[in-house]
């Protein structure tokens, strides 16, 4: 006879543990990023199929702490633990880290990626949460795009607007069914999510400025032929 053993946690305290493994797996593989990255300039003479596994281990690893940052702020906000830590940014120097931590490995040595930004361009935003959507766009479009992405940002009517535009296919049609509730992000029966959507937009709703508040629109009218992905800040 089987016995089952209860288990003596609160969903309070089993949502502690949740999330206190996710941020230990999310600092795992930031040290798993960087120590990938010191590897592969370590190996001088290695063959070209050698640098695209990295290169697409990279990218995987990338997505996945990605992914975990947006599923902690997420759960912050159903839980009302969530705040907007707002502070005043030179938006070249944001965008150029931004830039620097997600260029792929030299596998795709034809690859660019363009900064399009007045130098002493300045905004309030929270740094960390507008960094993962841009993080999350740019590593997306370095997947799907063939050789370049522009990411651009101006401040035009009262709003900043942040752009990333690549020369990929554009996004598919049902990426224009934008997800209402987290519930609607997720199908289960394709596997497939728009959490990463979902969690821009929401994102960008929490940045206020009176009566204003930011959002996130997605169309493919790319310079560069593809799908272009833009963030207005109040």
């Amino acid at each position: 006879m089987t016995e089952h053993t209860q288990s003596t946690l609160t969903p309070e305290q089993f949502n502690a543990v949740l999330m206190s493994f996710i941020h230990d797996i999310k600092n795992s593989l930031l040290m798993a990023l960087s120590s990938l990255e010191a590897l592969y300039y370590q190996l001088d003479e290695m063959e070209p199929q050698h640098k695209n596994q990295l290169t697409i281990i990279q990218y995987e690893l990338r997505r996945i702490n990605n992914s975990l940052v947006e599923l902690l702020s997420l759960y912050k906000m159903e839980n009302q633990l969530f705040s907007v830590q707002a502070d005043q940014y030179n938006l070249y120097d944001f965008l150029d880290e931004l830039i620097i931590s997600n260029k792929p490995l030299d596998a795709k040595e034809d690859f660019t990626i363009e900064l399009e930004c007045e130098e002493d361009a300045e905004w309030f935003f929270d740094k960390d949460l507008i960094g993962t959507i841009i993080n999350t766009t740019i590593n997306n479009s370095i997947r799907y795009a063939n050789s370049k992405v522009i990411l651009s940002a101006e401040i035009s009517n009262d709003y900043l607007k942040i752009k990333i535009e690549d020369d990929g296919q554009g996004f598919p049609q049902k990426m224009f069914n934008r997800p209402d509730t987290l519930e609607t992000a997720i199908n289960m029966k394709t596997g497939s999510t728009g959490l990463g959507l979902y969690f821009a937009e929401q994102i960008a709703k929490t940045h206020l400025n009176g009566r204003k508040h930011g959002e996130t629109q997605i169309d493919n009218l790319s310079r560069l032929g593809g799908g272009r992905f833009t963030l207005l800040l109040p």
